[in-house]
């Protein structure tokens, strides 16, 4: 639990963050040709927003 608790920030006390993207989306991101740039691509900005909201 050591470990965990030095990669959590200041403040917070939770390890997990649910994203989700609009219903409308999720078709064309299962359907898309490289589905992997595509989710990474949202998890970059993902992680940006949660960044700047914390």
């Amino acid at each position: 639990m050591v470990k965990i608790g030095v990669r959590l920030f200041l403040g917070v006390n939770h390890r997990q963050v649910i994203l989700t993207f609009p219903e409308k989306f999720r078709i064309p991101f299962q359907n898309h040709s490289n589905q992997k740039r595509l989710y990474s691509g949202f998890m970059v900005l993902a992680k940006a927003c949660v960044l700047e909201l914390i």
